[in-house]
């Protein structure tokens, strides 16, 4: 170390801070340190003067002249340390430390310097650790130094000091296994007999409020850039989106943009807020029925980001075979203005042919399209291809450019194809049909087409970009990019589809385009006012109209009595929580009851469908009952203000009586509810809800987001007993493996856990504290979560039903019914899969239910404080010796927690 510091004597200058950045209070934590060693030996100050005093006036001269050359020819002038050679003529050198040895003996008087900052009659701190350095690696008995001060960048005869200490080596200092201490901390302080440190506050509250909260609002792609893939903020707040449709899509797809950073907004919508569609449309409420859409959407975007700039226009699309109005050409100029203008549309429109004309212009403009539709239970989402290019890339004329449109696009890759390109057949006015979609799936549909977006953003390739399939490896971290998803509920599957341009489609084939750039708007009124004209220009007039995902099927029977009866808890208002509500409303729940222990903040606003400014600070449980009745008056709601008790977390005695007190609310709670829905952020929250309703054979719904991927699940039903005994600790000992309908229970969160949960908060940092997840995945597993508790509850056998695997054959109208599905949106993929309880789990095993019948809370508070209770308890702790676990490497990682224990 000491030779390093001969090389470099600036580590002999360490300066150290400890800072936490509290981001969501804006506030910055800190501590300094100038670290000093602390020898046990005294190290005595014989000599302090000024310079003035001590230099001749030919020495300062002659030092300020020197001082001057080494800093202006020196490289290694910024040095802290050196050496002042003064020798007896009076002429001073500068010199580096590492020339000591080369000078001394030779009758010159040496001064060893430094860069004194401070101001005080005192040396600087950096004096310590030099005259250290100094005593035991030159054997310099007594040491003359030099305090070099500046003034104006010159040498300050006056403030500098020149004195003389000296330092005798402690006894022992060069025994290998001598460490001296060090002190230095700023604000150090003794207590208790230990040191304490008070560290230093910077609040940054006195920013612009707007700019704060936008800041705050951006922290959670933040912390994805962080940990996992660097979003491009700029790009992202930049991007001018166009969106079509201000209904049931259009109001969740804004949302989820805003999400994703995006801040520039134009909604264009024909339509009116309606009673029926208040509890579909996610952003509209009871007062904003009767008024344009397009009018009542603006106010509900600025309440959940105020950095949103958003234009909101009230406009028929013109569509094919709909009704000439008198404004349709003004309409028609108006929408090319705004395709031209924008770098990505999005087609959310009720009818397939209001997406015509769109689709058309996107074509012509090269612009990013992104197509999400819905059918009763199914559902397609797309990115529509690039434009054509042409067969030669130095044509002016136009019309020879209308005539050598290409199969390919500019980067002379096939094609694409746009939402038309598989529709062989007319456009037909189709405003009278009602898409009946199920409450869950435009969730799930507009956090897939939000997603697509934000991939192809981040593409190199852009608009260009090949698709791709299920299964293919990726190298981006935002994974693969496909053309088309398209999904069914009933049949719990997902597939990506690849389909290039077709020379027959009716939007955008050469010869549409070619049609259009020549006529303009002309060929536009001809496809409105004769519809049959487009199919007889593209040669399809004697195809027949294939089937397609959209095509509805017959809906159902919901047995909509069980569904207003059902008493729902939802235990976690958050991202989660306020997504499964609304779409439980939607299907038909009318009794909600709703736990949580946080407040709003508004770095989450955004992400939390319901909560809006207004609320900022306001308890989660209290502020989502007023935006549940604002959408359905006719609720019967109830929210409740307080934190899950979790193992992991130990409590004192004092904390202990309310604990205690928790527990015996969330007994009562579970036992006088039908469902409960596991929302929470982390894993050990969801432990005690799980045995409760194991215990109580309550339905337990499970949601869970990793960073790109999610599970929603059912838990299986409560044990049977193998007796029909009255003796209750006959009956508790007599717990089976099977339900009461002698099937093989299904598995519950924690069946495929080996260790117990334990406290994944404290001790992290911001990162690994929240659930960094993409912004599109809540919507998702929201939908499927609530589409698995009603078909749960539509099926014969209820709690009992066995788990079904995507592919199998269902003869229930209301299709499948998984235990588990996980998706993941790197990979586009859905799996079912079934897992039967294990003997061992520390949740719903005979081991724990037992334990938990005969001792109660007691039971449950020693859990809390010693977790590893469980795994002594399930016998885990055997299992994990017999297979020899010390030897496993653990990454303990937040991310995918909530799949590490499946």
């Amino acid at each position: 170390m000491y030779g390093k510091i001969e090389e470099d004597p600036s580590l002999l200058l360490r300066f150290l801070v400890i800072s936490f950045a509290d981001l969501k209070n804006w506030k910055i934590y800190y501590s300094v340190a100038f670290p000093s060693l602390v020898f046990k030996s005294e190290m005595t100050l014989l000599s302090l003067h000024s310079a003035s005093l001590v230099l001749s006036q030919e020495e300062a001269k002659s030092l300020s002249k020197s001082l001057k050359e080494w800093r202006s020819s020196n490289e290694t002038a910024a040095l802290p340390f050196f050496f002042v050679d003064i020798s007896l003529d009076s002429s001073i050198a500068i010199r580096q430390l590492k020339d000591w040895k080369d000078c001394q003996d030779n009758g010159q008087k040496l001064l060893f310097g430094f860069y004194d900052h401070g101001c005080h009659q005192d040396p600087g701190w950096a004096l310590r650790n030099y005259i250290v350095f100094l005593s035991l690696r030159l054997k310099i008995e007594k040491i003359q130094f030099l305090c070099y001060r500046e003034k104006r960048s010159e040498l300050d005869l006056e403030k500098s000091l020149i004195g003389e200490a000296s330092f005798p080596p402690p006894h022992g200092w060069d025994y290998s296994d001598y460490v001296p201490e060090a002190i230095g901390w700023e604000g150090e302080k003794p207590g208790d007999g230990r040191k304490e440190k008070k560290l230093k506050e910077i609040n940054l509250e006195s920013m612009s409020p707007e700019r704060r909260d936008e800041e705050q609002q951006l922290m959670h792609l933040k912390l994805m850039g962080w940990r996992h893939f660097p979003v491009d903020l700029k790009n992202l707040s930049g991007i001018r989106c166009l969106l079509l449709g201000a209904g049931t899509l259009g109001c969740e797809v804004s949302r989820l943009l805003m999400t994703w950073g995006v801040r520039k907004l134009t909604v264009v919508d024909g339509g009116h807020v309606s009673m029926p569609d208040v509890l579909k449309q996610s952003l509209y409420v009871d007062d904003d029925c009767g008024v344009p859409r397009a009018t009542a959407i603006v106010p509900h975007l600025k309440e959940r980001c105020p950095a949103v700039d958003v234009e909101a226009i009230q406009m028929e699309i013109p569509a094919p075979g709909n009704p000439v109005s008198p404004s349709v050409l003004d309409d028609c100029e108006r929408l090319q203005t705004l395709v031209a203008s924008s770098d990505v549309v999005f087609l959310l429109t009720d009818t397939w042919e209001s997406r015509w004309f769109p689709t058309l212009l996107c074509a012509n403009e090269n612009k990013m399209a992104i197509t999400a539709a819905l059918g009763h239970d199914s559902y397609l989402v797309m990115r529509h291809g690039a434009g054509p290019g042409t067969r030669s890339g130095n044509m002016d004329d136009v019309i020879a450019q209308i005539q050598n449109l290409s199969t390919e696009d500019a980067l002379g890759r096939q094609r694409l194809g746009c939402c038309f390109c598989n529709d062989t057949a007319s456009l037909f006015n189709s405003i009278s049909d009602e898409t009946v979609a199920l409450p869950g799936l435009t969730s799930i549909v507009s956090g897939k087409a939000v997603e697509l977006f934000a991939r192809m953003l981040h593409h190199p390739e852009g608009i260009h970009a090949p698709g791709d399939m299920a299964g293919m490896d990726t190298e981006h971290q935002l994974g693969l990019l496909p053309h088309q998803m398209r999904g069914s509920l009933p049949r719990c599957d997902l597939s990506t589809v690849i389909s290039n341009s077709s020379n027959d489609c009716t939007a955008c084939s050469n010869i549409v385009l070619s049609e259009y750039r020549r006529e303009g708007l002309n060929f536009v009124m001809q496809a409105i006012n004769q519809p049959t004209y487009l199919k007889d220009l593209t040669g399809i007039s004697n195809l027949i109209k294939s089937d397609t995902c959209l095509k509805l099927p017959a809906s159902f029977p919901v047995n909509s009595g069980k569904l207003s009866s059902a008493r729902c808890l939802l235990l976690g208002a958050g991202t989660l929580g306020c997504d499964v509500a609304r779409i439980l409303m939607d299907y038909g729940v009318r009794t909600l009851t709703i736990v949580d222990s946080g407040c709003v903040v508004v770095s989450n606003l955004a992400r939390q469908s319901l909560y809006t400014t207004k609320d900022r600070k306001t308890p989660k449980a209290t502020a989502i009952l007023e935006h549940l009745k604002e959408r359905c008056s006719s609720v019967e709601v109830e929210g409740i203000q307080m934190e899950i008790p979790m193992p992991g977390h130990p409590v004192s005695s004092k904390e202990a009586a309310g604990v205690l007190k928790a527990c015996e609310r969330l007994q009562e709670l579970v036992a006088t509810h039908d469902a409960v829905f596991l929302l929470t952020d982390t894993r050990e929250s969801r432990w005690l809800p799980t045995l409760l309703c194991a215990n109580e054979n309550k339905i337990a719904i499970t949601a869970a987001l990793g960073y790109d991927s999610y599970l929603a699940m059912r838990h299986g039903a409560g044990p049977g007993t193998n007796s029909e005994g009255s003796d209750m600790v006959a009956a508790m000992n007599k717990l089976s493996a099977e339900d009461v309908l002698g099937r093989q229970r299904l598995g519950c969160y924690f069946c495929n856990d080996v260790i117990a949960p334990v406290d994944s908060v404290s001790n992290r940092t911001l990162d690994q504290q929240c659930t960094v997840t993409r912004p599109g995945l809540a919507s998702i597993a929201s939908g499927h979560a609530a589409d698995l508790f009603t078909r749960l509850l539509n099926h014969p056998d209820g709690i009992h039903a066995p788990g079904d695997i995507a592919g199998k054959s269902s003869e229930r109208p209301s299709g499948l019914l998984p235990h588990q599905m996980r998706g993941s949106l790197s990979q586009y993929s859905l799996l079912t899969l079934v897992g039967y309880s294990s003997s061992s789990c520390i949740a719903c095993s005979n081991a724990v239910l037992r334990e938990y019948r005969s001792r109660g809370l007691d039971f449950v508070m020693q859990v809390i404080n010693e977790p590893t209770y469980l795994e002594d308890l399930t016998g885990l702790t055997e299992l994990m010796k017999s297979a020899d676990y010390s030897r496993v490497e653990w990454v303990d990682e937040v991310d995918d927690e909530e799949f590490a224990d499946m």
